[in-house]
């Protein structure tokens, strides 16, 4: 099941949309949209951006921060992972989406298959 939630309307094939949103009074407010070319962002350099996205637009601190990057070996200090766990899932046929986040929220949308995308859902195979 494709989930469509929150497609760049403006998405293209071989670039990659970067969207950050937060949680403020009971809805999630846009803070970043850009789209840049798919070959200037590796995945790993993607994951690294999305995750320092959260970090500034949320404010993290530093402790918050450490936290977020310990293993859960042992107890002190605490391992806190769930502000930035990454997350992988399809909006729509053709689409990848990966994000982090809770209640800053960064994600990355790009097209992995071309033939597939922007295609009527109804008449996908």
């Amino acid at each position: 099941m494709f989930e469509n939630y929150k497609l760049c309307d403006e998405l293209k094939p071989r670039e990659i949309c970067l969207v950050v949103e937060q949680y403020e009074k009971g809805e999630f407010t846009r803070k970043f949209h850009k789209h840049v070319p798919r070959s200037r962002l590796s995945t790993d350099a993607r994951i690294n951006l999305l995750r320092a996205l959260v970090m500034r637009v949320s404010d993290m601190g530093a402790e918050t921060i450490v936290q977020c990057h310990l293993n859960k070996r042992g107890k002190t200090p605490h391992a806190d992972d769930h502000s930035l766990r990454f997350v992988v899932a399809r909006p729509e046929p053709g689409v990848l989406r990966s994000y982090c986040g809770i209640n800053t929220k960064a994600w990355s949308d790009e097209v992995i298959q071309p033939s597939r995308f922007r295609r009527d859902v109804a008449t996908a195979p």
